[in-house]
């Protein structure tokens, strides 16, 4: 072989070389949003810079705040010269104005705004240094086992690291833990101030069912990108870091995600017959000119509440069916008789998640004081769309913080919650 065929295949070969070879800034996931099963990998466990990805957690921080009672969407948080003095990406917030908590999330995750992560980071740690320890903390607690956050909104700072797939277990944790604040990911305008702000995710309506969910670059990371969309009743969420441009980036993650529903398996309807616990009614009363009578479909509760032979068990389910009529307010929860706490596991927009959820969960080698709880599908009003919560229902305070502790050692994410 002569010199120059030497050369022309060794500039083929690196031309067509893999994008994981070529680019060491390079990492790639895609992931089945219900099961978290992987689609796709490539070097999804190398360390790399985050850039604006960091934002998915000062915005997941910032919903438990909210959901914890800390935060509230139209309280209005100071903006502190720190602040006000970040570089760009931001909206130019001013030392010692205000600017709600609404607005601040909305500025994350629609401009990307440094500005506004800084005073959500304020508000919930104190000092972005103590926040930044509370988001590596949270991040381990979801098993995000090689990510370190050192600020709240990306820009390149050493040791802040984290990988592709830590990425997609976030963005995956954002849609199922907190489907009531996953609108915010889908805005392509923001306005504030008398200023309009578009998103810098240009996959929002140029890919199909595509609604987030977050963009990052800096010039130690290359061009960033987490996006979910749905199609045909199937989800999923592709990470990639290290793209050359924009574009490049855009069009690499749309092949990501076609090979990803190409893979992804058809989502069976479910049948009531399989469901193996007790469901509070969603229903609302349904007004008599429509013919509605506001009763829920008893006998088919009933059915699955005589698959369980276990009298305690049973008990509780008669509880569930006792508030089957539900009333325009929110229906209570049936409680039990050994007490009156729950532990909710999952927060959904659709209920086959939350059932899938307790299906899973129950699975686990639970704690035992677990088994004599009753799963519930709990549904309220949130943002006009009903809200469905996978919960245990009826435990003693102390057996649902030592069956919640437990369940959090096997990295099943839980709080308790009080019945009223």
């Amino acid at each position: 072989m002569t010199m120059a065929a030497i050369l022309f295949a060794a500039v083929f070969l690196l031309a067509t070389a893999p994008t994981a070879q070529a680019n060491p800034k390079y990492s790639s996931i895609v992931l089945d949003m219900d099961t978290g099963k992987v689609l796709h990998s490539s070097r999804a466990d190398k360390k790399l810079y985050p850039a604006s990805l960091t934002k998915m957690m000062t915005l997941y921080m910032a919903f438990e705040a909210i959901k914890t009672g800390r935060l509230s969407l139209d309280q209005r948080l100071v903006v502190s010269r720190n602040a006000s003095r970040q570089p760009p990406s931001k909206i130019g917030l001013r030392a010692g104005k205000t600017i709600t908590v609404r607005d601040a999330i909305q500025a994350c995750a629609t401009k990307s705004a440094n500005d506004a992560a800084v005073v959500l980071a304020e508000a919930i740690g104190g000092s972005v240094d103590n926040f930044a320890a509370m988001a590596t903390a949270r991040a381990r607690s979801l098993g995000m086992s090689r990510t370190t956050f050192k600020n709240p909104h990306g820009l390149t700072q050493r040791g802040q690291l984290s990988t592709a797939r830590d990425m997609g277990l976030l963005g995956r944790r954002l849609f199922i833990d907190f489907p009531e604040h996953y609108h915010v990911f889908k805005r392509k305008v923001f306005k504030h101030s008398g200023r309009k702000f578009r998103a810098t995710n240009k996959l929002l309506g140029k890919y199909k069912g595509a609604d987030g969910i977050k963009t990052g670059y800096t010039s130690a990371s290359g061009f960033n990108l987490v996006a979910s969309a749905e199609q045909d009743g199937r989800r999923i969420v592709g990470v990639v870091f290290g793209g050359k441009s924009s574009a490049r980036r855009n069009r690499h993650m749309r092949k990501l995600l076609d090979k990803g529903f190409k893979i992804a398996p058809k989502r069976r309807a479910l049948e009531l017959a399989s469901v193996d616990y007790y469901l509070e009614s969603p229903l609302p009363r349904l007004s008599p000119k429509r013919g509605g009578s506001g009763r829920a479909p008893v006998p088919l509760a009933i059915a699955a509440l005589a698959r369980n032979e276990k009298s305690s068990v049973v008990d509780r389910g008669l509880a569930a069916l006792s508030s089957v009529i539900v009333t325009p307010a929110q229906a209570a929860v049936p409680t039990a008789k050994s007490g009156n706490y729950s532990i909710q596991i999952g927060a959904y927009r659709k209920r086959s998640l939350a059932e899938r959820r307790l299906r899973a969960v129950k699975k686990l080698r639970q704690p035992a004081n677990l088994n004599s709880a009753a799963p519930i599908v709990s549904v309220r009003n949130s943002g006009g769309r009903p809200l469905y919560r996978a919960r245990f229902v009826g435990l003693a305070k102390a057996e649902a913080d030592r069956a919640c502790s437990r369940l959090k050692a096997k990295s099943v994410d839980c709080f308790v919650v009080i019945e009223n």
